[in-house]
């Protein structure tokens, strides 16, 4: 069998890998011989039933709701007419704009791509489809994720029933369910259960944990009270469950709270319980590349335990989040192509965002993870019902919560729930990502009025605390 030979290799065709082959045949110039294998469809998962596609499907339930249930005195409110079906071609031609634009820049990467499944053949070599290709410099693991379902008796009988949908099939559905189970209280259950709720689905949101009870209590608190103000949705968690079944067409599910059995029923079942590496396939043992629980084990590099071979994105089975993808794949990319580093990839921001309504932007470690590591912090608080600018817009819910180390100053989290949160954290990231202070914060000019200005009476708190 003749083996083809490239310079780097990159398994995966998402956000991860394209970053990678893209930084690989940058740095090797125009000679270097760079090839990605993707089977099927060009995009990515944020592009094609990921973040862009629910971002269009949720701006769509906000307008309705808020004109339905705003809370500024005076206005009248309207219900609006929805056609379920336009909201979602919506969705889709949104998706095939982005797609275009993604393989444009796929065309202009100067790489290769191989539209077929890959996987290692040996510690430098990779199969795809009865060929041999082999990397001379290194390769690139990027191979994406697939859906985590639920080990619930009786979901296979749902499923045949076709009852069952993951986060992918509620992406491809063309009509509106009257009612849904959503199972998962993570960024993928609450942003479906907001998109159907808001439309008119009835919705029961259901968790093993309690909603939120890993991060601030305040801000926790301040979700819960979001979610009891939504009409069409009720919540339950934590419980236990027991099973689901099929009855005269529609889902039961058997639960237990609080040691007593309920029993909820809706016309689906949507399991948002996460995804996980999709590595099965890659045959990682021929390559001694070694497993870290679902992901693949790696250093600040993404260098795994063959060092010519290098994990970006989803495979990780870490940071599941397309800022991070873009950036574990330039460095793994860099790193397989043998350019001199290092590469490494920031961690200490961890920025990540839920776009509920209001969405809930959080960013490096809160006052209880800060002082789990050992360090002597400081917090303040602000209610934005007690804002400024947020009292002009009526707004009812939501907190901004900023931490410091009490020593310095310096910043080391926050947690905003608020209106333009995922626009708001980004002040918060660029002053930590040059270790900036309370006290830096109080020289730079915030305009007034407007919701970003709170991160200054923040500051102030800080520093007041500090003196």
């Amino acid at each position: 069998m003749m083996t083809e030979e490239y310079d780097v290799l990159v398994i995966g065709g998402g956000t991860a890998g394209t970053a990678a082959a893209s930084a690989a045949q940058s740095a090797l110039g125009p000679t270097g011989r760079v090839a990605m294998f993707n089977k099927g469809e060009l995009g990515g998962l944020c592009i094609l039933r990921g973040c862009m596609p629910t971002k269009t499907m949720l701006h769509a339930a906000h307008v309705v709701h808020e004109a339905g249930h705003h809370q500024t005195p005076g206005i009248g409110r309207a219900d609006l007419s929805i056609d379920f079906g336009a909201v979602m071609a919506n969705k889709d031609a949104k998706v095939a704009r982005f797609k275009a634009a993604k393989l444009r820049g796929i065309e202009n990467g100067g790489y290769q791509v191989i539209d077929a499944l890959a996987g290692f053949a040996g510690p430098d070599t990779i199969e795809a489809e009865g060929k041999t290709y082999r990397f001379t410099k290194g390769a690139v693991i990027a191979a994406g994720s697939v859906v985590t379902l639920p080990g619930i008796p009786g979901l296979d009988d749902v499923r045949a029933a076709g009852l069952l949908l993951d986060s992918d099939g509620v992406m491809a559905l063309k009509t509106q369910p009257k009612s849904a189970i959503v199972l998962g209280g993570g960024a993928i259950g609450l942003e479906l259960g907001f998109f159907l709720a808001r439309l008119g689905t009835q919705v029961w949101m259901v968790n093993r944990t309690s909603f939120y009870s890993r991060i601030d209590a305040d801000v926790a608190d301040q979700m819960r009270a979001v979610l009891d103000g939504e009409p069409n949705l009720q919540w339950l968690a934590p419980l236990d469950s027991k099973r689901v079944r099929v009855v005269d067409g529609r889902v039961a599910f058997d639960v237990e709270v609080e040691g007593t059995p309920r029993t909820l029923d809706a016309d689906v079942f949507i399991a948002a319980t996460g995804r996980h590496p999709h590595l099965d396939p890659l045959h990682l043992g021929k390559a001694g590349v070694e497993r870290d629980g679902a992901g693949v084990r790696f250093d600040a590099e993404m260098r795994t335990t063959n060092p010519r071979v290098f994990v970006a994105g989803d495979a990780t089975g870490d940071e599941l989040l397309l800022h991070v993808a873009n950036w574990e794949g330039k460095s793994a990319g860099l790193g397989a192509a043998q350019i001199p580093g290092p590469h490494p990839v920031e961690r200490r921001l961890k920025m990540g965002v839920v776009f509920t309504d209001p969405p809930l932007a959080t960013i490096g470690l809160s006052a209880d993870e800060a002082r789990r590591a050992g360090l002597d912090v400081i917090e303040a608080a602000e209610f934005f019902s007690q804002t400024g600018r947020a009292i002009t817009m009526d707004v009812p819910h939501g907190v901004w919560k900023l931490v410091a180390r009490k020593d310095t100053g310096e910043i080391l989290g926050s947690q905003i729930l608020g209106p333009r949160a995922d626009d708001l954290v980004h002040a918060i990231s660029t002053v930590m990502y040059y270790h900036g202070t309370a006290a830096d914060m109080l020289k730079m000019p915030w305009y007034h009025p407007t919701l970003a200005e709170v991160a200054l009476s923040l500051a102030r708190a800080l520093e007041r605390q500090r003196a």
